[in-house]
This record gives structure tokens, C-alpha cells and sequence, in this order.
């Protein structure tokens, strides 16, 4: 309430109603959106939303490649069969199909590295942007929830805040909530309940004295 209200002047402007809302809340008036509310704020609190740390993309082998060195080994084991075969030496060959082999084998272990690493980089940014969504849509209900509890606060203080308008100094309109950010501010502040003391910048009081008399509440003068 004391940041709508905590500081009363002729330049000021006020979002009348929310004031009017923190002052039944500083009265202890409580909402049924309140449980839901507290909720929310909960959720926000705990939702993780920090863009996701991704992993450098590592770059693939292409399936050419693995095709190309599946042939090459079996072209080795047909050539080293053959040789087998006849008694002919295979030395030369087992060396080379060894190494294809084992290049083959790194190739298949990059290509399924940069597969899984692919794979977690769209988990957590899918991940990112599902929280992104909650966080959208757990702060627009919040938000509904806060506008319907503050409608409730403000409908249960409604009565006493156009009296307060009636009877703090300044021009009382027709509708209580057209009055001006000043007359509007002191009668939020006869409604609430002011423990601390409120700055008084205005005119409309003759002491302070006065002030506090109609405010209910203790008054600093600027």
C-alpha cells in the first residue's frame, strides 16, 4: 500500500483500484484466488528457464562413406579367401583389411556420436522451449488470478472508500473512483491500515495534526 500511497503530492498519479486492493490487504482481508495465486508463484519460482547449455554439434560421416568402406572390406575378406585358398601369401592383405576395418569403426562411432549429440541438442531445446510455454502460461494465469482477487478487494472495501472520498478533504465526484490521484490517495489511506508513517505533501490539511485525525494514521510533512 505505502508504494501507491506512501507518499501523498500534487504531481502524483494512482492506479486507484490496485491501491485500494493493497489497502484491504493491509486490513488482513484475504481472496479465494489467493491459494491459487501463491501457487503460481511457486511454480514460477521453481520452473528452470535458462537457455540450455547445448553441446558443440559434432559433424556426421556420410553414409557414402560407411558404404563405401563396407565395400572395401569385403573386397579385402573375397581377396584374402582366395588367397586362402591357393596357400598364397596374405600378409599384405590382413594388413589392409585390418585397417579398413578399423577405420570403418571410427567412422561408425563419429556417425553415432554426432547422431546422439544431435538428438540432445533438440531434447533440451525442446526442453527450453516447453518451459518458455509453462512459464507464458503460468505467469497469464497468474496474472487473471491476481486481477480477479484484486476485483474482490476491491469490491469488499468499495463502500468504505467512497465514504473515505466523502470525508477527506477535496472534491468528492460522482463515481469514487474518478477522484483525483490526491483525493483518491488520502481515502485509500482512511481505508487502510497505517502502522508506518505516510508523507503528506499537500495543502488540504491545516496541521498534522489534522492529517492524522482524518487518515487514521501518523503523518511526516515534506
Amino acid at each position: 500500500m505505502y508504494a501507491y500511497a506512501g507518499h501523498v503530492h500534487p504531481s502524483m498519479g494512482l492506479r486507484t483500484r490496485t491501491a485500494l486492493a493493497a489497502a484491504a490487504r493491509s486490513q488482513g482481508h484475504e481472496t479465494p484466488q489467493d491459494e491459487a495465486i501463491a501457487d503460481c508463484r511457486e511454480q514460477l519460482t521453481e520452473l528452470e528457464c535458462s537457455p540450455p547449455d547445448l553441446p558443440d554439434p559434432v559433424e556426421s560421416v556420410p553414409d557414402a562413406t560407411i558404404d563405401g568402406l563396407q565395400e572395401t572390406i569385403a573386397a579385402y575378406r573375397g581377396r584374402l579367401t582366395a588367397r586362402e585358398a591357393v596357400g598364397a601369401d596374405d600378409g599384405t592383405v590382413q594388413a589392409d583389411l585390418r585397417d579398413a576395418a578399423m577405420e570403418l569403426s571410427e567412422r561408425e562411432t563419429r556417425r553415432a556420436a554426432a547422431r546422439e549429440t544431435r538428438e540432445l541438442r533438440r531434447e533440451r531445446a525442446r526442453a527450453y522451449r516447453d518451459a518458455l510455454e509453462e512459464r507464458r502460461r503460468l505467469s497469464d494465469e497468474l496474472a487473471n488470478r491476481r486481477r480477479s482477487a484484486r476485483a474482490t478487494l476491491v469490491d469488499r472495501c468499495a463502500d468504505a472508500f467512497a465514504r473515505a472520498v466523502e470525508t477527506v478533504p477535496g472534491t468528492a465526484p460522482d463515481d469514487p473512483f474518478d477522484a483525483d490521484p490526491v483525493t483518491a490517495a488520502l481515502a485509500v489511506l482512511r481505508v487502510a491500515r497505517t502502522p508506518a508513517p505516510v508523507v503528506v505533501e499537500t495543502d488540504r490539511f491545516r496541521t498534522l495534526a489534522a492529517a492524522s485525525d482524518c487518515l487514521d494514521a501518523p503523518i511526516v510533512r515534506c
